[in-house]
């Protein structure tokens, strides 16, 4: 049996960010505690002290339960809000990669591609938003709507995944010893995450969505074909994230 909210928050510590933040701030470059790309967040959790453990949260204060994220200050990577794949109407998946895909390294039939409401992409496929359908819509230029996302279900999706109360940490990064280290020296309260910004964000081609497919066989007694999806969602850039909700308070740190 999982935990209830009300058990996931006994599990979380209490911790007042803002006297923390600033703390965290006076220690200058700190040595990142992982060498891979998720160091920015392990040394902050650790100097924050959170325990590691399966709850979806990282820690509560006044009554609020916070998730922390953090990364570093000039990234310019996406990140996954969601994986979500679309209603498959008028077309199939299987259909879609073999209509407008192309052959990969290995040979198979597969579709990799970024598609933004902005322009078409190379294998002319596009986002449309049709608030009065309630859609958003995958299309081809020459033959229109090829399959559709609800927005509610697709927001309902995105308030599940993501906290209400984000803390979000920017570091400056430098290396020494060729061993990385982080100033935490920026963050955001973010809270009231907002359908409206996301759309905006997505209409500003700073929200994507990302197609992630192949066409593989497998023998299951004969010969047959399967769609593999490789984590088809929609992303962002790190640096756009404090934009998806509607509060955001700037942490005094130094």
């Amino acid at each position: 049996m999982g935990l209830t909210a009300n058990d996931e928050q006994e599990l979380l510590p209490i911790i007042d960010f803002r006297r923390r933040l600033k703390e965290i701030y006076k220690l200058g470059f700190v040595k990142s505690l992982r060498s891979s790309d998720t160091g920015v967040g392990k040394t902050l959790e650790e100097l924050f002290g959170i325990p590691e453990n399966n709850v979806s949260n990282d820690f509560q204060f006044d009554g609020r339960i916070i998730e922390l994220k953090s990364q570093r200050i000039n990234a310019s990577s996406r990140v996954t809000l969601i994986t979500k794949s679309p209603y498959w109407d008028p077309f199939s998946a299987e259909e879609i990669i073999k209509r407008y895909g192309y052959p990969d390294a290995k040979g198979r039939q597969g579709l990799k591609v970024t598609v933004t409401t902005i322009d078409f992409n190379a294998r002319r496929l596009k986002l449309q938003v049709d608030k009065p359908a309630n859609q958003i819509n995958v299309i081809h230029k020459k033959d229109g709507v090829i399959c559709y996302f609800k927005i509610d279900g697709l927001m309902d999706r995105i308030h599940k995944k993501l906290s209400q109360n984000l803390l979000i940490v920017f570091a400056e990064t430098r290396k020494k010893r060729r061993v990385e280290q982080f100033h935490y020296s920026e963050a955001y309260f973010l809270s009231d995450l907002s359908e409206d910004n996301f759309e905006q964000l997505l209409l500003g081609g700073k929200v994507v969505w990302e197609f992630r497919m192949d066409i593989r066989q497998r023998k299951t007694g004969k010969r047959c074909l399967f769609v593999r999806d490789h984590g088809a969602g929609f992303r962002i850039s790190e640096k756009y994230l404090p934009e998806l909700y509607a509060t955001k308070e700037k942490i005094q740190m130094d």
